[in-house]
């Protein structure tokens, strides 16, 4: 279990002044600086609504019955995208886990938040979060589940100094890969739950041979707890479950493949391998988690006024296993990529290719859909406006609140902007263009008429590759974390 520090409370003033500081010591400010004013209300909405994102975690597209799944039965999410409105051209800002939270937390796009690989940096005082705007705007916020954008050694990268009010789960993304933890977090303190993990490596990582609290579990009672202790006033709840990720640590050797469930449910007496069952366990209760979320919200009387985002980090997991019953790849198992190129970790459209549904109540229309190309950063500036604050400008996303309401108009980004995990490969859209590059190597698709990626036309097309290769040199030179040579 590690150290818990004093508990280091943010202020809105003291993080303030640091942004100022680092922006005077930099001559720049490229980070933060609307943290230090209060924007004015937008006409978004008179009275702000609840607001939730259920976050999943390696969850692909083609896993959900609402983009035609059969296998796994998701009916919570299918009824969320009947009663709401689909996305069919939502993209993850990131490849894996790490940078696209950065993204939906920050605004920017992965060249430009602070991580672009999980783990490999953390969010400074200077950041500003989504929770941190919400939290001006009147919300009380709380986040349960996994954060991943912290350092254990920087307290103020922490989830209680990044705009939270409450924080329970995990704070580092290898300790959430455990189901079955022997302690969560809540805040800064450390609670113990009765598992036991064997020689548990970093951060709790390893596999529980006693397993009696189920972490999703423990996670979902005090996120409704939260959701109850604030029903009189606006909340914003992060949910960011570990369904239905893997247990690294915990999977080799082991039946199940390390996709650790309590029960096999509906899937025990299916023809398939244990780890198939197991994986379509997670994310059929996943998909519970959301319809007891929905029934918790009826029973207070808050449904009404609650907007809910539903999502996945990223695209299907690409891990191998050996065995799978056949296939290779467990994102293969129910054709998670819905046959776009790529998984987890790939900039073609597999592994960007999310889920995702907006639900709000006398807002939304039932049962539409939308083809507005948009990413994590774009959800960070529509859910600022639909607070009823004006979007940053700052950062890397447009607001696409008219295409949840089907009022006033809409100025998307010209083009979106990706860079994978090893920062070797890069990717730009542009309209129907799409270019992938591995180092100076490009590749060129018309996602209209090859929405697979499958034929690559750069020969073919020279002035358009070198337009979308001009993009992408110059967000090369705004990176974060440049190029390794």
């Amino acid at each position: 279990m590690p150290p818990t520090p004093p508990v280091r409370s943010w202020s809105r003033l003291a993080r303030c002044t640091r942004a100022v500081l680092t922006a005077v010591a930099f001559g720049t400010t490229a980070f933060g600086t609307s943290a230090c004013s209060t924007p004015p209300r937008s006409s978004a909405a008179a009275l702000p609504p609840n607001i939730v994102i259920l976050l999943a975690d390696d969850l692909g597209i083609g896993e959900v019955g609402a983009w035609g799944q059969q296998e796994i039965t998701t009916p919570q999410i299918d009824r969320l995208a009947r009663e709401g409105l689909r996305f069919t051209e939502f993209r993850s800002s990131a490849a894996v886990c790490g940078p696209a939270r950065c993204s939906l937390m920050t605004g920017l796009h992965n060249g430009t938040c602070r991580l672009d690989d999980n783990d490999n940096d953390f969010l400074r005082a200077a950041d500003v979060t989504l929770a941190e705007r919400l939290h001006d705007a009147g919300y009380v916020t709380g986040l349960f589940g996994k954060w991943g954008l912290s350092w254990d050694s920087e307290p103020e990268s922490w989830p209680n100094a990044q705009g939270f009010d409450e924080f329970f789960g995990y704070r580092d993304q290898v300790h959430a890969h455990n189901f079955y933890p022997e302690w969560l977090l809540s805040g800064t303190d450390s609670v113990r739950t009765r598992n036991v993990v064997p020689k548990a490596g970093r951060m709790g990582a390893g596999r529980a041979t006693t397993r009696l609290d189920y972490a999703p579990t423990l996670i979902r009672d005090r996120a409704f707890r939260f959701v109850r202790s604030h029903r009189d006033r606006p909340f914003f709840l992060y949910w960011a479950t570990n369904l239905p990720h893997i247990n690294n640590e915990g999977s080799p050797g082991q039946a199940d493949g390390g996709y650790e469930i309590p029960s096999l449910g509906a899937y025990a007496s299916k023809p398939w391998p244990e780890a198939k069952k197991s994986y379509a366990a997670q994310v059929s209760r996943l998909d519970e988690d959301l319809g007891g979320l929905r029934s918790l919200l009826d029973s207070l009387g808050i449904a009404e006024r609650t907007l809910i985002v539903f999502l996945s980090d990223n695209g299907a997991t690409f891990l191998r296993r050996a065995n799978d019953g056949g296939t290779d790849t467990v994102g293969r198992w129910f054709n998670g990529t819905m046959n776009y190129r790529g998984f987890k970790g790939d900039l073609y459209d597999g592994g960007l290719r999310v889920p995702s549904v907006v639900y709000w109540p006398g807002r939304t229309t039932a049962g539409s859909t939308s083809a507005s190309r948009v990413d994590f950063t774009d959800l960070h500036a529509t859910l600022v406006e639909a607070a009823g604050r004006t979007p940053p400008r700052d950062i890397s996303g447009r607001s696409f609140l008219p295409a949840l309401t089907g009022t006033g108009t809409m100025s998307l980004r010209p083009y979106q902007v990706w860079y994978s995990p090893d920062r070797v490969q890069s990717a730009v859209l542009e309209g129907a263009w799409k270019g992938v590059w591995h180092r100076d190597t490009m590749q060129l698709f018309n996602l209209q008429a090859d929405p697979g990626e499958r034929t690559d036309v750069v020969a073919r097309e020279p002035r358009i590759a070198a337009r979308l290769d001009s993009l992408r040199r110059l967000e090369d030179r705004r990176r974060v974390h440049p190029t390794p040579r």
